[in-house]
C-alpha cells in the first residue's frame, strides 16, 4: 500500500514549494538593505539609549560602509561601520553612518551639550583604531575623535551643543589606509546636558 504523501499530485507540488522555501532562505532577505527609518529609541533616566532595533536601518553618507547583524526573523542586534581606504579622519562635510531619529527624540538633545557613550566589539579582521561621532542636523558636522582598543569597551564622547540635531553620526578611523577599516556598534547612549542658549 503506497503512502498518500507519494502520490503525484501531493507529492510534486510539496516539494516545489519546500525548494522554494530553500532558495528563499538562501537569499537571506531579511538581511537585504533597507531604506533609512527615524528611530525613538528607549529614554531611560532622561537619556537616549539606541540598541538593537534602532540600528535596523541607518543612513550610510558617502565613504562609509554599513551593515546590520540580524536573527533569521530579521530583528536587528549590532550596527557595523566602516570607513573606506584613503579617507583619513572626518570632515565636516562627512555625515559617517547616522542613526537618524524622530523628532521628539531628537528635541531632547537639541541646544544641549551631549555625553554620547558608544560600546563597541572589535572586528576579527581590519579593526578601526579610532571612533568619531557627531549631533548633525543642516550644515557641517562637529566630529568628535577618540581612540579605541582592540576589545570590547565603551567610549564616551562630550559632544558640543547643537541646535536643529535630526541624527547621530559615527564614523569609524583607521591610522591604516589601504583598506575598509571598521567597529561593531553595541549601544549607544546619549546623555543630554544643561540647556545652551543659542545652541
Amino acid at each position: 500500500m503506497r503512502l498518500w504523501l507519494f502520490h503525484p499530485l501531493i507529492f510534486y507540488p510539496l516539494a516545489i514549494l519546500f525548494a522554494a522555501g530553500l532558495i528563499l532562505i538562501s537569499l537571506a532577505p531579511q538581511a537585504w538593505p533597507r531604506a533609512p527609518e527615524l528611530q525613538a529609541g528607549e529614554i531611560q533616566n532622561g537619556a537616549v539609549v539606541l540598541e538593537t532595533s534602532a540600528f535596523t536601518a541607518p543612513a550610510t553618507g558617502a565613504g562609509q560602509s554599513s551593515y546590520v547583524t540580524r536573527d533569521i526573523w530579521g530583528d536587528a542586534h549590532y550596527l557595523h561601520i566602516a570607513v573606506q581606504p584613503n579617507r583619513g579622519n572626518p570632515a565636516p562635510t562627512e555625515q559617517g553612518v547616522r542613526i537618524l531619529l524622530k523628532p521628539e527624540t531628537a528635541a531632547l538633545l537639541q541646544n544641549r551639550p551631549v555625553t554620547l557613550e558608544v560600546t563597541y566589539n572589535p572586528t576579527p579582521v581590519n579593526a578601526a583604531t579610532g571612533l568619531a561621532a557627531s549631533l548633525e542636523g543642516n550644515g557641517p558636522s562637529n566630529w568628535v575623535s577618540q581612540t579605541i582598543a582592540a576589545q570590547s569597551a565603551t567610549v564616551r564622547f562630550q559632544l558640543p551643543a547643537r541646535a536643529m540635531i535630526d541624527a547621530i553620526g559615527l564614523r569609524a578611523i583607521s591610522t591604516e589606509q589601504d583598506q575598509a577599516y571598521g567597529v561593531e556598534i553595541v549601544r549607544i547612549r546619549a546623555i543630554p546636558g544643561s540647556p545652551v542658549a543659542g545652541g
